[in-house]
């Protein structure tokens, strides 16, 4: 299949039922609207060297196999000073470990400096982290969450990432 060329700058990866307008919309099922349809686990992905401003993935990243592979290629299709918003389960939520799909945990740490040198990630800076309680807002208001977390299993839902794209 050719490399895609587009004058949209933003891309929502896994979009699902989130279409958004002014984006492409990708994803691999055929119930879902999209602008193109992909398998996330073959690569490279159908997009050009520095084509994006910004990458969308909700709820993605945790169903595939090799996420340093999909970040590594994110990297390669974004552009010096992208953003990359990644939307992922926490590894203590129902949510992850009630799904026979999920095959990666994460948790706010998963992408400290560190690890994205271990990864080879170092393109990517971390800009942002944050917990997101979208089905269960009243547990933004527990005390104590970041010290009780692993006697609290299910006390986070998602994560929230953002980081930008760092290219010599």
């Amino acid at each position: 299949m050719p490399l895609l060329k587009s004058k949209l700058k933003k891309l929502n990866l896994g979009c699902g039922p989130d279409y958004k307008i002014g984006w492409i919309n990708l994803d691999c099922r055929d119930n879902v609207k999209t602008d193109l349809k992909w398998d996330l686990k073959k690569f490279p992905y159908p997009f050009g060297d520095n084509a994006f401003e910004e990458i969308l993935m909700d709820s993605v990243l945790e169903h595939l196999q090799e996420p340093i592979k999909v970040l590594k290629e994110l990297i390669r299709i974004c552009k010096n000073g992208a953003k990359i918003i990644l939307l992922v389960p926490h590894a203590y939520s129902y949510a992850n470990i009630s799904d026979l799909q999920h095959k990666n945990n994460f948790t706010e740490n998963s992408f400290a400096k560190k690890n994205l040198e271990e990864y080879e990630l170092e393109n990517l800076e971390l800009i942002k982290t944050k917990f997101v309680f979208k089905d269960n807002k009243w547990k933004r208001y527990l005390p104590f969450k970041k010290y009780l977390k692993i006697f609290l299993n299910g006390v986070y839902d998602d994560l929230y990432f953002e980081f930008k794209v760092k290219k010599i």
